[in-house]
This record gives C-alpha cells, sequence and structure tokens, in this order.
C-alpha cells in the first residue's frame, strides 16, 4: 500500500502541494486534475527526486524518503512524461538501464540482467526491435520501451507521467491495457497521471481527483467520475453518459461560449465566407 500524509512541496514562493492526503492499495491508481493542478510534482516527491516542504510518503509501511537513491530505485519506478535520448542507445540498453539499482558498477549487467530485460521487451511487443536504436522508435514504441525499462527494474510500485501524452487513438488503449494487465497479473501497485477521464474510468481501478494541489477526492471510478465531481474539478459543465456499462464524460458545447464570454454572433460561422461574424 502506498500511503502519502500532509505532504508539502513548493518551487520558491509558489505553493504547489498543500498537505496532500491519500492511500493506494492495489490495481492502478490515477490522479486526474486540470493542468497545474500538481499531478507531475506529486508523483516526483513520491519517488524522491523533489524533496517535499514536509510530509510522509511509505510504501508497505517503509517510509521511503529515509531510504538512500539506491535502494529507493529498487521498489520504486518512475516513467516520465517525456524522455529525450540524442545518443543511438540500442532498445535493449535502454531497458537495462532499469537494472541499475541492481546491478555492481564495477562488474556491469550480468547474463541474467539481459534476460529480465528481454523479457520486459517480450511482455511489451518489443523483443524484436531490442537491437534498433531508440531513437529510431514511433512515439508509441518510444513509451512501450520506457515501460519495460520499469519492468526490468522489478519495483513494488511503478509511477507513470502522462502515459498516453503524444499517442494517437489506438496506442493510448495499447499502452493503458498493458500497464492494466501488468497490474494485475504481475501484481505490481500502479499509480498515473491522466487528463482524461474516460480513460481513467476504463483502465483504473481506483482515481485520486486533484485541483489546486490537494487531492479532494477519491475512489472506485464510478463513485468519483461524475457529472458533479468532474464539473467542479475542470471548472466546466460536463454530462456523463452511460454506453455498454462504460459511463462517457462530454463536455456540454456552451459551457466554454460561458467561459470565454463570447457574444452568441461571435459564435457563428458565414455560410459564405466561412469568417465569424464581426471580423
Amino acid at each position: 500500500m502506498l500511503k502519502v500524509e500532509d505532504l508539502w512541496f513548493s518551487y520558491g514562493s509558489k505553493c504547489v502541494l498543500k498537505g496532500v492526503n491519500f492511500e493506494h492499495r492495489n490495481g492502478v491508481g490515477c490522479i486526474l486534475g486540470p493542468n497545474g493542478a500538481g499531478k507531475t510534482t506529486l508523483l516526483k516527491c513520491v519517488c524522491g527526486i523533489l524533496a517535499p516542504l514536509r510530509g510522509k510518503v511509505s510504501l508497505n509501511n517503509i517510509d521511503i524518503l529515509k531510504l538512500s537513491f539506491r535502494d529507493r530505485a529498487k521498489i520504486i519506478s518512475y516513467v516520465p512524461q517525456e524522455f529525450n535520448i540524442t545518443f543511438p542507445y540500442r532498445v535493449l540498453e535502454v531497458v537495462l538501464m532499469g537494472r541499475n539499482p541492481r546491478i555492481n558498477p564495477l562488474i556491469g549487467p550480468r547474463p541474467e540482467d539481459e534476460e529480465v530485460a528481454l523479457k520486459a521487451l517480450e511482455l511489451v511487443g518489443l523483443k524484436h526491435l531490442s537491437e534498433r536504436p531508440f531513437t529510431n522508435l514511433s512515439g508509441g514504441e518510444k513509451r512501450l520501451a520506457l515501460i519495460a525499462r520499469a519492468l526490468a527494474q522489478e519495483s513494488k510500485l511503478m509511477l507513470l507521467d502522462e502515459p498516453t501524452s503524444f499517442l494517437d487513438f489506438k496506442n493510448k488503449h495499447l499502452v493503458l491495457s498493458l500497464i492494466r494487465r501488468i497490474a494485475h497479473e504481475r501484481r505490481r501497485l500502479v499509480l498515473l497521471t491522466l487528463h482524461d477521464p474516460n480513460l481513467a474510468y476504463m483502465y483504473c481501478d481506483q482515481v485520486f481527483l486533484m485541483k489546486d494541489g490537494i487531492v479532494v477526492d477519491s475512489g472506485e471510478p464510478r463513485a468519483v467520475i461524475t457529472e458533479e465531481k468532474i464539473s467542479s474539478i475542470y471548472d466546466v459543465d460536463v454530462k456523463a453518459i452511460e454506453i455498454d456499462g462504460f459511463r462517457l464524460i462530454l463536455p456540454r458545447y456552451n459551457s466554454f461560449a460561458k467561459t470565454l464570454k463570447l457574444d452568441a454572433c461571435c459564435m457563428e460561422v458565414s455560410m459564405n465566407d466561412h469568417r465569424l461574424c464581426g471580423d
């Protein structure tokens, strides 16, 4: 179980996390909220990239903020939203980086480390690309390779920041399906961030709604992803639609016109010259 208690963090005078509290017990947990809510900062504090001003983060009753970087990396893996590599490392070499906490730096990777990395690549469907330069992969393939790197790390907790960013429709669902399968079949605790409540509803076991540096609500998707709660955290009027047992959250078009305070005539498009009226 991951437990975060009274976590505070600021960038200079700007307070970003304001006493965050939540517990994540199993499966896939999702931090859902608007830009600037503090989602990425929270993940970085949980894995120790950023040092919080105060608060406690524990995993299975172990205070992870008191661990060394190496020991922390043995139990927590982190997949950032963006990961730029300019040197043409082979895909296998990138995945082997996940073994660093368990490798003697004077000896280097052992045959068993390479075997773990290859199995991770096989699980995400990229074993056939193990010798290809990482820089030559597509966006979706790079994302899968980074997930394989996290798998090779053999951590108890996997943190993923916006794992669907820059992915097309198909690859978004492919990646989230894989993450869910890893969490349930491999019994890994997964915590990720998303912007889309529909993806959170489909693939996550627990949702944490975040706004203005605070987790304002949490629970199972059906209890948390509702018209009222999503409207509140995103400040936009939405409608929930049930289709085949799934709940879809759709924004109401009129709510954007009200938010932007646009005059009604400026929302009409001329059929003759396709210009906004008033231009």
